[in-house]
């Protein structure tokens, strides 16, 4: 069995969450929830926060303890908050989640900026780690070895790591967060251990920290997890692990306290809010976006039955027939299926004399809905498209609407229908609410107001209907 050699060993760690088994529902609901919060006094915003953590299902009962406990541990592993002296506010991150709705892209960032030592650490973490010199991306450092083992075994074969290689190996072995140990000399080495037939201690507690990235990874569509428990990385995001590659960034209030004689604990805690401020900083849109068209088709390989795969891939073509349509604007992609829905409903019922009827609004005349359609008795329906990606299936229930669609709603009631559609990597789901101004008055949802409406719905909101293609 391999273990660290004891002079290099030094175990890396950070927050982990209470809920990583539902860690995307959550954290869409947690920015949600943030991003309707204002900058206000520290407990104040606390107190604010706590209670909006109260209201996500099954935390009625919770104690303050695990209220607190989901707070601080968000604010501190995904940099939902940004703090000053005084107060507290929703963070960058947290808006960019709350309106995109694309949590691959958030991961993207989250993993991006993560850090050894970073602000997601208590400061006396973050004091030892300098001290002993851990300067280290993991994100970064994982993808460039998997690539390199991809060149020394052969440019038409993928390169995988475990769980139990990326702690040995790489996150306990301190010749490698201290910079000293190239991501080829790592790749050389797990290959060299695979052919002697080493094995390695894969409990769960000692793998953790090092899986916890790996599983991230795989939120982002960074890397793919096969049945021989390998990580791989997805070559399709070719442009998007070579902005991992390549950047060479670190967070720069740290780099003078590497060579401080006198280094004290005051000295992190000068840094933290200023961490926050960072890890919000580095936000480019253009290449973290999810490209939805990828995550589909992996929902088409990932399907149950023959009837499902030919379902999605119906669903692909369709998007690729579609003029003009941008595959990494989740907007786009779910009115293209909403419109072809709509015209497969209109098809079933033999009222195919409406389909030329069915039509995206121009966003120019800011009606406050994005599909035009028609019932079969050729009354108007109005529609608007709120649509997430993820990599998991989620279970969030939350969305937002702007002050034009929330008045729309109020003007078109049992006209007006939204269509919730959530797409992942292994199903493709649609969620019907129709008149949700009608559905807050007879308390079947939440609304609060909010530059338009916040709201929250479940099971008595709507109804889940397949989706024609």
């Amino acid at each position: 069995m391999y273990t660290t050699p004891q002079e290099f060993n030094t175990r890396l760690h950070h927050v982990r969450p209470r809920f990583k088994n539902d860690v995307e529902s959550v954290l869409l609901f947690m920015a949600t929830e943030i991003n309707r919060l204002s900058e206000m006094p520290h407990e104040k915003f606390k107190t604010a926060l706590n209670d909006s953590i109260n209201l996500y299902p099954g935390n009625a009962s919770k104690t303050k303890k695990t209220i607190d406990n989901w707070r601080t541990e968000i604010s501190a592993l995904f940099g939902l908050i940004e703090y000053t002296e005084k107060t507290s506010k929703p963070s960058t991150m947290a808006n960019i989640l709350a309106e995109r709705q694309d949590l691959i892209e958030f991961f993207r960032y989250s993993l991006f900026n993560f850090q050894y030592p970073g602000g997601h650490l208590k400061p006396s973490e973050t004091l030892e780690l300098i001290k002993k010199g851990v300067k280290f991306k993991p994100a970064k450092y994982l993808l460039e070895v998997m690539m390199k083992g991809r060149e020394i075994i052969g440019n038409d074969q993928n390169f995988g790591i475990t769980k139990s290689e990326a702690t040995h190996l790489i996150f306990n072995d301190l010749r490698v967060t201290k910079g000293n140990k190239t991501p080829e000399e790592t790749a050389r080495q797990i290959i060299s251990n695979r052919d002697v037939g080493l094995s390695y201690d894969n409990k769960g507690d000692v793998v953790r920290y090092a899986g916890d990235i790996l599983d991230y990874m795989q939120l982002a569509d960074l890397v793919t997890l096969r049945p021989n428990y390998q990580y791989y990385p997805n070559t399709h995001n070719a442009e998007v692990i070579q902005a991992f590659i390549k950047d060479n960034s670190f967070f720069k209030k740290y780099t003078p306290l590497y060579n401080k004689k006198d280094l004290i604990l005051e000295d992190i805690k000068a840094t933290q809010n200023e961490w926050f401020h960072y890890v919000n900083s580095r936000l480019d849109p253009e290449i973290f976006k999810a490209d939805v068209l990828s995550v589909i088709e992996e929902a088409a390989d990932e399907a149950d039955s023959i009837d499902q795969r030919k379902f999605i891939k119906q669903i692909i073509e369709k998007i690729r027939d579609t003029a003009g349509l941008k595959t990494k604007e989740i907007g786009d992609v779910g009115e293209a299926l909403t419109i072809e829905h709509e015209k497969n409903r209109l098809t079933i019922a033999n009222r195919q004399d409406l389909i030329h009827l069915v039509l995206k609004m121009p966003e120019r005349l800011a009606v406050g809905y994005d599909i035009n359609s028609r019932e079969i008795d050729e009354t108007h329906k109005y529609i608007e498209v709120k649509t997430t990606v993820s990599r998991g299936k989620l279970s969030g229930n939350n969305f937002s609407m702007s002050p034009n669609e929330w008045n729309s709603a109020k003007s078109n009631r049992k006209l007006y229908f939204v269509y919730r559609i959530m797409i992942s990597s292994s199903d493709i789901s649609l969620f019907v609410i129709q008149d949700p101004v009608g559905k807050e008055r007879d308390d079947l949802l939440d609304m609060t107001p909010r530059n338009g409406a916040d709201i929250r719905y479940n099971e008595r909101s709507g109804n889940w209907e397949k989706l024609l293609v």
